[in-house]
Formats: structure tokens, sequence, C-alpha cells
């Protein structure tokens, strides 16, 4: 049977073990003793996240929605010594599109990306009893990283300035957003790969749950400043071509006969095969990932059409989401899901309206009349590497790195 279903229950993953191992004043990253990594992020076999009270402490700290923006800090955190940092910053000093009120939006944002990566981190440190190790919970380990990454934020935000008039400023704020998101995210993968202890076997499935947690805390942060960003200041996403294609192609296949729906997957298999999709996640994974979609398209055991539907719940729910401005977390599921499809609809918010409307087409002929339809299905899985590979490098690893980790958690054996 498939496992790529989402629900509610939660169940914990496989704890990793590790420990911290210091060479020449170096942390490395490597095997000793049990750590949860469920702490942070618990996923159960068909995907379902739930953000552990280290992760949801930190955002709820920094995240009160009924306080303004501007003392969401509190005034505790004026003395926060990453805030400090950012602020000094002056990242929208001389930016005309970001100055007043928009200028704490972006060091907060920050911060909480940085908070969120260290809790991450800490999380892994506070298990250990060495004095040293210790001490690194009582400092900023990210810190460094921070004032690095501050100068790439302040040379987006000037080339952003030059860019943003009246009828683009909600693709660059959203683009801002989903960048700076990027540079964190791969900061933090980057950092610990750094700091891991190659010479230990379970290295790579350290590196892996790492990496999904980082994934997790800063999408999560991701989403809830762009839903701030709308609510607060009316910048919101306008374009969500793929979630209104997506959701619209889902909903006309949910009403299919089985047959019908399997033929439709056989087809997007077989396309995926004349893409790079594989090449960037691992060979179990690929192996697992081709199982699921044989199953789907063969399988007399695999009820197609339910694992569809309850696909078809969450990128509703995603749609639902954009439309009443609302933002959804701490247990809900499918987070990765919303993360993806809010990218892919980044992606094509400069392309034409309806971008997707030829496909749609020959699909709603091929219900009508059964024409051909395989064809076309390889064209538009094409169509959309192809837009992939135009889009920003950060931003198309990020993508990457979300969808690595959607199945890895979904579709891996040890999950």
């Amino acid at each position: 049977m498939t496992r790529l279903v989402m629900e509610n229950a939660i169940t914990p993953m496989k704890t990793p073990t590790y420990v911290l191992h210091r060479s020449d004043g170096v942390t490395k990253i490597g095997v000793k003793t049990v750590i949860s990594f469920c702490s942070g992020v618990k996923v159960n076999l068909q995907g379902s996240l739930s953000f552990g009270k280290d992760v949801l402490d930190t955002l709820q700290h920094y995240m009160r929605r009924s306080i303004p923006i501007r003392r969401s800090l509190g005034q505790a955190k004026e003395n926060d010594v990453l805030y400090l940092i950012t602020k000094t910053s002056y990242l929208c000093r001389d930016l005309t599109f970001c100055q007043g009120k928009l200028e704490p939006f972006i060091n907060e944002y920050i911060t909480v990306l940085t908070k969120s990566i260290e809790t991450a981190f800490q999380t892994i440190l506070k298990q250990e009893k060495d004095p040293e190790i210790e001490n690194e919970v009582t400092t900023h380990i990210f810190e460094e990283e921070l004032k690095k990454l501050l100068l790439e934020v302040r040379q987006l935000l000037r080339i952003a300035n030059t860019r943003v008039t009246e009828k683009t400023e909600e693709y660059v704020w959203i683009d801002i957003i989903k960048k700076i998101c990027a540079m964190f995210q791969e900061a933090a993968i980057n950092y610990a790969t750094e700091r891991m202890d190659t010479n230990n076997g379970d290295a790579l499935e350290i590196q892996k749950k790492l990496m999904q947690k980082f994934v997790l805390v800063t999408i999560v942060v991701e989403g809830k400043y762009e839903n701030t960003l709308c609510t607060d200041y009316n910048i919101c996403t306008k374009s969500y071509e793929c979630t209104k294609a997506l959701n619209t192609l889902l909903s006309s296949l949910r009403n299919l006969n089985e047959e019908k729906i399997k033929y439709f997957m056989r087809s997007v298999a077989t396309g995926l095969l004349d893409t790079t999709f594989y090449s960037h996640i691992s060979e179990t994974t690929a192996n697992e990932f081709q199982v699921i979609l044989n199953d789907m398209s063969y399988s007399d055991n695999v009820p197609t059409k339910d694992v569809l539907r309850n696909i078809h719940k969450a990128v509703e729910e995603r749609l639902n989401a954009v439309k009443t401005r609302t933002f959804f977390t701490g247990g809900k599921d499918v987070e990765l899901v919303y993360a993806i499809l809010s990218d892919m609809d980044h992606f094509y918010a400069k392309r034409k309206a309806d971008p997707f409307h030829s496909f749609l087409s020959e699909f709603f002929e091929w219900v009508r009349m059964d024409t051909k339809l395989k064809s076309h299905i390889h064209v538009l899985i094409n169509n959309i590497a192809d837009q992939l590979l135009k889009s920003p490098h950060e931003l198309e690893v990020k993508l990457i790195h979300e969808v690595r980790a959607f199945l890895e958690l979904t579709v891996d054996p040890e999950n």
C-alpha cells in the first residue's frame, strides 16, 4: 500500500543518535548519545507535521498577532543581541521602499529566522553534559553567520530598491521574503554540514535530518511573515496560478473512475523521467517515490482516487488561506506542500495570466472525449522544469530542499 496519504495523526519519527565532537576548536557532529529530532518537529508516515515546544516557543514569542509589529518584540527584546545586530545594520538606510514602518518588519523577520535556526541547534547542544558544549548553548551559535548574511540582505534590498514600482511592489516584497528565507536556510544547512564528523557512518543520515529541520522551521517563519506583510501592510500575493490550476485539476480528477486516474498517474510518472527531477533527491527516496507512483498507476490495491482526494484537501486549504489572508501553523498538515505551492506561484507570477490554460483545455477534452493526453502531460512537466531553470538560483535551491524534505518525510522507508 502506498504511504503518501495526508492526515492529522501524529507519530514520532525514528530517533537518530549523535554527539558533538570538537576537533581543532571546531564543533563536529558525530554519533554517541541519543538525541530526538522529534523535540522540534514530528512527522508521521503520511507526512503530517507537528512543531514541538522548542520551535513553537520561539515562534510564539515573536509572533503575537494582537500586538502591532513595531512592538511585537517587546521592550526586553530591544536588548536582544541578535535583534540589536540586525537593527544596527541599518538595512534600509537610504532605501526609500523599505524605510519607515517596513524597516522594523524586516528586522523582526530576520531576527525570528535566526532565533528559529538557533533553537534548532540548541535542541542538539542541550543534550550534552560537556561544559564546553554547554557553553555553546549560552552563546549565539549563529551570530557570526548572521553578520555575514546581513551584508547579503543589504545588497538584496539595494537591488530591490532600484526595481520596485507601484505595479511591482507586491512581487518585489514577496521575492525579498523568499530570498531572505533561502539565504538563512542554506546558511544553516552549510554551517551544520561543515561541522559534520564525516568519519562517522551515520553522518549522511544526521545531515538529512538536520536539513529537514532547518527547512521546516524557516518555511514556517517565511509563511508567517508573508501573511503579516499582507494583513498588516496590504502587500499581498495576487498571483497563485499554480495553486489554482492544481486545485482545478485535482477537483476534476477525483470525479473520474479509477482506471482513468491511473492512466493520468502513469503519464505523470513517465513524464518525470524525462526531467532532472530525480537527480535532486537521494537514490533511496527516488526509488521509494517511483514505487509509490507505480502503485498509484497500476495496483488495484491502492485507492489512487483517495490519495488524490487527500492531496486536493491540502491544496484547497492553501488556496483558501491565500484568499482569506489566513496563516496556519502548529500542527497543520502538509506545511511543506504550502511552501512548495507558494514558491511555484511566485515563479509564475511574472508570466501571462492563466499560464496553464492550454494544458487544462486538453485535459478537459480528454475527460469528455477520451482523447490522447500523455504527450500534453509531458509537455507541461517539461515546461515547468524549464520555468524553474529560469528562476533565481537561490529560490530554485530552496524549492529543491522543500521537495526533497517532503519526499523524505513521506516516502522514505525508515520514516
